[in-house]
């Protein structure tokens, strides 16, 4: 029979009541679905997205286990007669093992791509709460109830937030069960995709090959230990392989049904998902149409019905912009792929660890693999065995999915978070590339004249190769150890660390005002976004602080930080204007401090309500003057400034005021409405720079509401200002030296506090001084400057005439050094700053430096 005949009759056996109506329903969903919005039925469709899926996933779950249970014996009896002999099932099962004890022991348990792992949460929590499929953006939690403040479709798939709230009913409602629950599919995706490529190709060794190189891959075993909808969709694409195969060979409604449901779940793990689904629908044809009966139809219907809840999130969000910044999607498929490649195959870093988590010798053996299928294909045609052909042609339709998402959503793997894509290749190339190696132990190990391929040599041979890639993998322990696939995701380590500060306090109820909410939200936890606590009136307000016993927390994360703070091909937008706002308006006290990277901190404060308050007029002052002694009416030389506290009323009742010269309190006591003046003997006076810090403190919520600070150089004792003395030479490594200023132009800022006098430079970087051994001490401060937070750290050392004289230890930000140098005696005195690594961010300021004789 010809090609046409055989199509024509495939047509003929669809040609019954049953075959057209069900092939009818299968088009006529899909394409309502998808038109909806095109003919003013959007918001038909948003409804439809938010409400359908929770209920037709529970029909789904249900009919899959109720036709699971009617053919489990057939079932067991099926996977009995495809088992490999005893020896390769054993090693299978102990290789299995191995690199899940290794993914469990030396990768941290934690989330790769943030936010989008989060919606799946929020939308679970959602499901158990309100049984609604949207992501619950803001939410507060009241006994068993979840009020969501803004609910929001998400174009995210539902079925791993489905599955995270079936799990919510035995493991509890705080999520952080799903890292084991994610981690068990690890092992269990390892085998489903050796029993699954055992049951289609009867070739066990390169099964087993096959599974091994997937599940050693770097960015895998990663994966497996976070949160990640990409492990989900490597269990679902074995499972539905193999459940492919099984009904393929029993050929019955039930069990063409049974696979529907299989795929249509898995059409849940990606948007993308639903194109790989028409590979196994073509290979599927010439089994459900072999004659008139309910096959066809009941399968169509059956995946179509139970793809519903993709298919409404694809047509809701049609012509979404799911990437932009400098490379916004479409057009770039060719050039991704080559970068892709190179990110894919790069070198080692120069501390020997992997630049990304990819084994360069994969993508090669990938290659091979490749050529050698094509070959293999082509070849074996021309003998009338279409083996080989049909799996490149079922590979290359599968991936029409690969294409749409590089195509899609800019698939740039230079973009960390992007890597995540790979999951969805890797199987299929660990596939290919296991196929020459398999093949190759095979032909070498088999004795001449011997038909068994799969013998005790080569069992030995593949057992080897097993060792060396598992090895391999292994040695690279320390890549693992330094979270390479984490760290540079600021939002996850921002995330990690709320959650370690929020372990080391009291169990208590709390709530967050923070600029995603919905992270808190997906692990239980109350939360809303700036703007709305904005909307709060203060009795409102007032109520929360008393509801929570004081424990409402502000949240100043990576959205509140400038532009410098992500990546410049991402979609967001900072939203520091509105933190900015927020922190002027409300009153709040700070209780943690947490340096992330690159140019910003988590800055953790209790809330306290609105401000009922001006800031800005809480204290005024002027410059400090020096007043020199009046001999004849007996007064000594002083310091003298002027003040005005400027609020009164019931307001500040609780406020206490206090001025402090370099840290000793010198007046304190209740804040009081008036105009001051105060005069300081200059024998309290150090030589060189003395700060008066004048301060207000409300004592009711132990929360600071101004600290202003003033220097005054004390120079008759002949200090001398180091800014202000020549300098005889000058060397950094990058930009120029600011008096006054930080090496950007702005006025120091440390740990955030200000400081008016000094220099700023670059590490690295030397000063040299000539002061002609006239003085004897050397003072000053150090830090790095919070303009630029992502530097390894800085040493500062001070040497005089090639002796070191004084070294601060390694500092990063938010750290400030006290530096004291005898220099008596020295002629030429360099001040020089040390990176510790790169030097990056490496911005130091030399706060305050003063030369004493």
């Amino acid at each position: 029979m010809n090609i046409k005949d055989a199509i024509l009759k495939l047509f003929k056996n669809l040609a019954h009541p049953a075959g057209i109506f069900g092939t009818l329903v299968a088009i006529a969903i899909p394409a309502l679905i998808y038109l909806a919005p095109n003919i003013k039925h959007r918001e038909t469709i948003r409804q439809m997205d938010l409400n359908w899926p929770l209920p037709l996933f529970a029909i789904q779950f249900i009919l899959g286990i109720v036709l699971f249970c009617f053919l489990s014996k057939d079932f067991r009896e099926w996977i009995k007669g495809i088992l490999p002999a005893k020896s390769v099932s054993i090693m299978t099962l102990v290789f299995a093992v191995a690199i899940s004890i290794f993914a469990g022991t030396q990768i941290e348990a934690r989330h790769r791509v943030q936010s989008d792992e989060s919606v799946f949460m929020a939308v679970a929590q959602n499901m158990y709460y309100n049984h609604v499929s949207g992501t619950c953006n803001q939410g507060e939690f009241d006994k068993n109830n979840l009020q969501c403040i803004a609910n929001s479709n998400s174009f995210k798939t539902k079925g791993l937030s489905f599955l995270y709230y079936l799990g919510m009913f035995l493991n509890g409602k705080d999520l952080h069960w799903i890292f084991t629950a994610e981690f068990i599919m690890l092992p269990l995706s390892f085998l489903l995709m050796f029993l699954a490529i055992v049951a289609w190709t009867r070739q066990p060794l390169l099964a087993f090959l096959a599974a091994l190189l997937m599940a050693l891959q770097p960015t895998v075993l990663f994966q497996f230990r976070s949160m990640s909808v990409e492990p989900l969709y490597i269990f679902l694409s074995a499972l539905s392989l193999l459940v492919f195969k099984w009904a393929y060979d029993r050929n019955t409604v039930m069990h063409w049904a049974f696979l529907a449901l299989i795929l249509a779940f898995f059409a849940q793990t990606r948007q993308e998902t639903i194109f790989c689904i028409f590979a196994f629908i073509i290979f599927a044809l010439p089994k459900l149409l072999d004659k008139k009966d309910e096959k066809a139809p009941v399968f169509f219907a059956t995946f179509t019905l139970f793809s519903v809840p993709v298919l409404l999130t694809i047509s809701y969000f049609q012509g979404f912009g799911f990437q932009g910044g400098e490379f916004e999607a479409h057009g770039h498929f060719f050039e991704d792929l080559a970068k892709n490649w190179d990110v894919m195959t790069a070198k080692l870093d120069k501390n020997g660890n992997l630049t990304n988590p990819f084994l360069s010798y994969f993508n090669y053996l990938f290659a091979i693999g490749g050529i050698y299928l094509i070959f293999r294909a082509i070849n074996d045609a021309r003998k009338s065995d279409f083996t080989y052909l049909k799996i490149l042609a079922f590979l290359l339709l599968y991936h029409i999915q690969t294409y749409v998402i590089l195509e899609n959503v800019s698939g740039d793997f230079t973009i960390e978070i992007n890597q995540r894509y790979s999951l969805v290749m890797l199987p299929s190339m660990a596939f290919v590339a296991a196929l020459p190696i398999a093949h190759m132990i095979q032909y070498f190990a088999t004795p001449t004249n011997s038909t068994e391929k799969n013998g005790k040599g080569a069992i030995i041979g593949t057992l080897i190769a097993a060792i060396i890639f598992t090895g391999w993998t292994f040695h690279y322990k320390q890549s693992f150890n330094n979270n390479i696939m984490y760290n540079r995701n600021h939002l996850t380590i921002e995330e990690y660390e709320i959650l370690n500060w929020l372990k080391q306090q009291p169990k208590a109820d709390r709530f967050f005002i923070y600029g995603r909410p919905w992270h808190f939200v997906g692990y239980g936890i109350s939360s809303i976004h700036y703007d709305e606590a904005r909307r709060m009136s203060n009795s409102k307000m007032n109520e929360l602080i008393e509801k929570y016993k004081g424990e409402v927390y502000y949240i100043r994360g990576l959205d509140c930080w400038d532009s410098q703070t992500y990546h410049k091909k991402a979609v967001e937008h900072r939203i520091a204007t509105t933190c900015d706002v927020f922190e002027r308006e409300m009153d709040m006290t700070g209780v943690k401090n947490i340096l992330i990277t690159n140019n910003y901190w988590v800055q953790i404060a209790k809330f306290n309500g609105r401000k009922n308050y001006n800031p800005e007029k809480i204290i005024s002052t002027s410059e400090l003057e020096f007043v020199p002694a009046d001999s004849a009416a007996s007064k000594p030389a002083v310091l003298k400034f002027h003040y005005d506290l400027n609020e009164q009323g019931q307001t500040a009742a609780n406020w206490k005021f206090a001025i402090l010269i370099n840290k000793k309190i010198v007046k304190q006591g209740n804040y009081k409405y008036g105009s001051y003046d105060k005069e300081v003997d200059l024998a309290l006076l150090q030589p060189g720079y003395n700060q008066v810090r004048f301060l207000v403190q409300d004592m009711a919520t132990r929360s600071k509401l101004a600290d202003i600070s003033k220097f005054y150089f004390e120079k008759g004792n002949g200090a001398i200002a180091l800014s202000d003395y020549p300098i005889e030479s000058h060397t950094q490594e990058w930009g120029k030296m600011h008096k006054d200023e930080s090496i950007d132009g702005n006025k120091f800022n440390v740990d955030g506090q200000r400081y008016m006098y000094g220099i700023g430079v670059h590490a690295a970087s030397t000063t040299t001084f000539d002061i002609g051994k006239k003085f004897s001490t050397l003072q000053f401060s150090t830090g790095l400057d919070d303009e630029s937070l992502c530097s390894e750290g800085v040493a500062v050392e001070v040497f005089g005439d090639g002796k070191s004289l004084a070294k601060t230890p390694f500092f990063k930000n938010g750290e400030l050094q006290k530096v004291e140098a005898n220099v008596a005696g020295v002629q030429k005195l360099i001040i020089k700053t040390f990176p510790k690594e790169g030097i990056n961010c490496s911005h130091v300021d030399i706060i305050n430096p003063v030369l004493i004789p």
